[in-house]
């Protein structure tokens, strides 16, 4: 239990949060949401926190009713009661009509019951089997291959269901909660050095390969920034991606062309401006990582630059929300978020080596965009 100075202090951090708070930033709430848990923390005694964590995963079978069920919903704000089992919908229950929330919904929903679930009762026994040391090795597996017998992406790519909620998971949090690469990242500024550093050849456009890019999200919203630059955009990922968003006949940007690739074999697309990585790396540990990284770099030449959109730790003092999102990667794939360091080390062992140009970032984003470039 922390003493009254610390307690003060924390007082302090959550005036601040508060006073700061804007109900269109994500990120304020989550600051907000930050201060509030470390002081929980610090105020719970412990032999209270493990009967709350006991009793937190504790249910018992009763007959459902709609009034029983409307209870918790409007106790959690996802509904507004009117009257005795009267109710109307609010912002929150329209918002978890959109394909994103519903998307977010299966994937979460899907990850406690069928995946943690069965992951967790099989915890110790993964431990004294496996003795997890070196999550990088591609020899160990990670705690969900181990408990589900195949790997969280021949999960996805078997169940279709799980499949379309995590791609529309993905879109909804592309569009809605993240910022822009583009805005993170000074594209024009970086983009006219770049040209008066290195003259564009005649007739050539501005080539951005996205990698694994899913839905198009990212790209899209560029293109929508920039509606008169000339550009190649082309948008790379697996067929049975590629596939559903034909299907959805969703409108693109028409400098946006699509092609098949997986990024454990060679980039085909050679001597392109930018290189574009959103949330890929984090999903693999450093073997597989140095794999994609390596194809990429060996399509690189001197003036490309790679973007790694992903989350950047803090060495000490991390918040609760990314120490979580590490350790949930770790159990589903060996994957992990990375401090400045360990990005550091991770490109300088790719093949051809990389470096980090610079780091952006925002506040209202958990992510950051990591320029890299080829040593020379």
């Amino acid at each position: 239990m922390a003493d009254k100075v610390r307690l003060t202090q924390l007082a302090t951090d959550i005036q601040k949060a508060v006073d700061a708070y804007d109900p269109k930033d994500m990120s304020s709430h989550r600051k907000i949401q930050t201060a509030l848990e470390t002081m929980q923390s610090m105020i719970c005694p412990p032999e209270i926190v493990m009967i709350e964590q006991r009793f937190r995963y504790t249910n018992y079978r009763f007959t459902l009713s709609k009034a029983r069920v409307m209870r918790m919903i409007t106790a959690i704000g996802w509904a507004s009661e009117t009257g005795n089992q009267t109710y109307t919908a609010n912002a929150y229950t329209i918002c978890q009509t959109q394909s994103g929330a519903e998307g977010g919904f299966i994937i979460s929903a899907g990850q406690r019951n069928e995946m943690l679930f069965p992951l967790a009762a099989k915890m110790r026994q993964y431990l004294q089997q496996e003795k997890p040391c070196n999550m990088s090795a591609t020899t160990t597996p990670s705690a969900y291959d181990f408990a589900m017998g195949e790997t969280v992406w021949e999960t996805l790519k078997k169940d279709v269901q799980w499949k379309k909620g995590f791609d529309d998971s993905m879109t909804y949090r592309n569009n809605v909660v993240s910022v822009p690469w583009h805005v993170k990242y000074p594209f024009e500024q970086r983009i006219v050095q770049a040209t008066s550093s290195s003259p564009r050849q005649a007739g050539k456009n501005m080539v951005i390969v996205d990698i694994g890019g899913n839905q198009g999200v990212d790209l899209d919203r560029f293109a929508s920034s920039f509606p008169d630059l000339e550009c190649d955009l082309v948008l790379q990922d697996l067929p049975e991606t590629l596939s559903q968003l034909r299907e959805k006949g969703a409108p693109l940007d028409a400098r946006i062309r699509m092609m098949e690739y997986d990024f454990f074999t060679a980039q085909p697309l050679h001597g392109a401006d930018i290189y574009y990585l959103k949330s890929v790396l984090h999903d693999w540990n450093d073997s597989s990582s140095l794999k994609i990284l390596s194809n990429t770099a060996k399509a690189m030449t001197s003036t490309s630059r790679l973007l790694i959109n992903e989350m950047v730790l803090s060495d000490t003092n991390e918040s609760l929300l990314r120490a979580e999102m590490d350790m949930l990667m770790l159990l589903l794939c060996n994957g992990m978020e990375r401090t400045k360091s360990q990005w550091e080390e991770l490109l300088g062992k790719v093949e051809p080596p990389l470096k980090i140009v610079g780091v952006w970032n925002v506040e209202r984003d958990e992510q950051s965009v990591i320029e890299v470039c080829l040593v020379e």
